[in-house]
């Protein structure tokens, strides 16, 4: 591969597109298909100071990885010391689970770990949760619509061993820069030091999250909506595109006659 091509490849690992990669180092659209051969020393610059995580060595010559590999060396420490910093039990000392709702999300990034905070929370307890510690939590938005609904609940089981977390799954990250995000996640901590954050709705972008930008990951384990999605509005739509198509294939009948 040449310069353009991993360039290409790290914006895609990291989960981009071209255009918001060109905007993020202050270029203009279509610079990074206008890249010949080599690359300014002002270009480089830019793109280091913004992806300090970037092995500079690997993005000019292709030897060695592509993020710098003293990102991965806390990565198996963080693993071995992942527990849940604060646990809430009754009198009987059976574990309850917090809610952290829209509102409080906010102040959960900063309070996660503080006893006080979490037990100004409503706890409750939900049939089947055992084996584990849970937490609950209020979805913002649409992004993993129809999956997950707009302030709907899911209920996470903590996740103390990120190195065999699933891919595929749904969970809930607490992140430093984006706040707490219920996305599905591709597993690449291993592999590229970053967790890889889908969204259902693909109207909505996925993220990429750095591993030092993580501080909780909870796999979701149960959802509870008010919302009873309509199927047959999904039905009316392939319905209408199925007449839709054969219109099409009408009309082109008629023009070849």
């Amino acid at each position: 591969m040449n310069v353009k091509e991993r360039i290409k490849k790290f914006i895609d690992t990291e989960g981009l597109s071209i255009s918001a990669f060109e905007k993020s180092i202050h270029t203009s659209n279509g610079y990074i298909n206008s890249i010949s051969k080599n690359i300014g020393i002002d270009k480089l610059n830019l793109i280091i100071e913004k992806y300090p995580n970037l092995n500079l060595e690997w993005l000019i010559t292709g030897k060695g990885s592509m993020y710098k590999t003293a990102l991965l060396t806390p990565l198996s420490e963080k693993y071995k010391s992942l527990m849940p910093k604060v646990v809430v039990v009754d009198d009987q000392d059976t574990e309850r689970i917090p809610l952290v709702p829209i509102r409080a999300q906010a102040g959960y990034l900063t309070g996660y770990d503080d006893t006080t905070f979490i037990s100004q929370l409503p706890t409750y307890s939900l049939p089947n949760m055992q084996n584990g510690t849970y937490r609950m939590f209020q979805v913002s938005g649409l992004s993993m619509y129809p999956t997950l609904q707009d302030s709907s609940y899911v209920v996470g089981k903590f996740v103390d061993d990120w190195h065999n977390l699933s891919s595929n799954r749904v969970c809930v990250v607490v992140t430093l820069s984006e706040g707490i995000i219920v996305k599905r996640v591709t597993n690449t901590l291993d592999k590229y030091g970053t967790l890889y954050c889908k969204s259902d709705n693909r109207d909505y972008p996925h993220i990429s999250v750095p591993l030092e930008e993580i501080q909780e990951i909870w796999e979701c384990k149960m959802h509870l909506s008010f919302e009873f999605l309509d199927p047959v509005t999904n039905y009316q739509k392939i319905a209408a595109l199925e007449a839709d198509v054969a219109y099409l294939k009408e009309s082109l009948k008629k023009l070849e006659l």
